[in-house]
Order: structure tokens, then sequence, then C-alpha cells
């Protein structure tokens, strides 16, 4: 009920900022300008689940699946919307998977939402994935978008003050923007969403189907009649 509550209210609050702001206009500013580390993080490394992953699920899963994902990706709002909750419900919840969201910014409003993010906390964090992917087209393309995302996470809990140090995390920032740069380097990511199920990559906003007949096949219950899943 709290859940469904915050949800709700977030949703209206957002539909009031769109009204309130009709205008609206990409930002198509690069993401970050701070230098990043060269890192030689391989791309095993990257498969594995590390202390700065929000991770959902039960540790000792069978399968692992990590996206990479842009706040601002239409694609990803799609996946989150009309297909992440019914994998969750089918394999996050019954111990068969454990999830793993990566921020992957493909601009700066999305580095933003990213940061509001990680800086809510791990019980929060999935709740606030959730309501920025529903509510993306309020605040995305939006002038006004860092009023918008105070809006959200006043109503998720946090102050304005606690807002704005969050905004000003540099290293919190940094975190993000390394994580874009070592897939990038490491993973040769350059669209979001994309999925490595067990270190397999899977590019797209797939359906529940596709994804479904992916994870039994890692799990080892692929259906002797199932069609070949094409990556």
């Amino acid at each position: 009920m709290i859940v469904k509550t915050f949800f709700s209210r977030i949703l209206l609050t957002a539909v009031i900022a769109m009204s309130a702001n009709n205008v609206f206009a990409a930002d198509n500013k690069a993401a970050s300008t701070k230098p990043l580390e060269d890192s030689k993080i391989t791309a095993e490394e990257l498969y594995k689940i590390s202390p700065d992953d929000m991770v959902i699920g039960d540790s000792k899963a069978k399968v692992t699946v990590i996206e990479y994902a842009s706040m601002t990706c239409q694609h990803c709002a799609d996946f989150h919307k009309n297909t992440y909750h019914e994998l969750k419900e089918k394999y996050i919840d019954t111990g068969k998977i454990r999830f793993v969201f990566r921020a992957f910014p493909l601009d700066e409003p999305a580095l933003r939402a990213s940061m509001l993010a990680y800086c809510s906390g791990e019980e929060r964090f999935y709740k606030f994935i959730d309501v920025l992917f529903t509510t993306q087209s309020n605040w995305s393309l939006s002038k006004n978008y860092k009023e918008i995302l105070a809006n959200i996470a006043k109503l998720g809990g946090m102050t304005g003050e606690e807002f704005d140090k969050c905004m000003a995390d540099s290293a919190i920032e940094k975190r993000i923007m390394q994580g874009k740069f070592d897939a990038s380097t490491a993973l040769s990511i350059r669209s979001t969403p994309s999925f490595f199920i067990n270190g397999n990559l899977y590019k797209g906003a797939h359906g529940f189907e596709y994804f479904s007949k992916v994870i039994d096949e890692a799990l080892g219950e692929k259906p002797k009649d199932a069609a070949p899943v094409k990556k």
C-alpha cells in the first residue's frame, strides 16, 4: 500500500509538472566532462556482481541478468513498463534469477536521474527506477527536468537539501560515468538497453516471451519444441 501510494503521488506530480511546462527541448549536452580513468577492467569482471551494484533477487540464483540502460531511453522505459514486472514476478521473486540495473546515461538528464536513483539507497532504488521510467516523457525532454526530478525526490522521501547534495555528489557522478566508460570499452556497448544474461549479450527491449525463452534456456528449462532465440 505504501509503495502504491508513493507511486501514485509521483505520477500525479509529474502530470502537474507537465501541464505547467509545455515547452520541451532535448538537452544534448555531454553527460560529463570530467576525466575518467582508463581502467583495464575486463568483460569477465563486468559479468560479475560488484559491491556498487544494486542487486535484486536471490544471491544464489543460477542466472544473472545485467541491464545497461539510459533513463531517457524510450526503449528502456518500454522494457521496464511492459516486460520487467512480469519477469520479476516469474523469475526474480521466485529466486530463479538475480537482476542488476547499471546506468548507461546518454545525456545529462539521464545522468541526473540515475544519480537520484542511486542516492535513494538500496531499498528505494528500484522504486525510483520504476517511477522515473513511468514518468519519463514528463521530465526527460523538459528544460526544467531538474525541478521535476526534485519533486519526484521529495515525494520519494528526500528533502530538498538531500536532493541538492545528491546532484552535487561528484563521487556518484564519476562512478556512473566510469561504469559507462568501462562498459563501452570492455563490452563494446553502443546502444540501450543492452542485457547480459550469464555473460551473453542481448540487445533491445524485447518482450516477455523472448526473455522468458532466453532465461529458461539458461536455467536448463527450455522446452524441447521452443524456437531458438535470436540475439
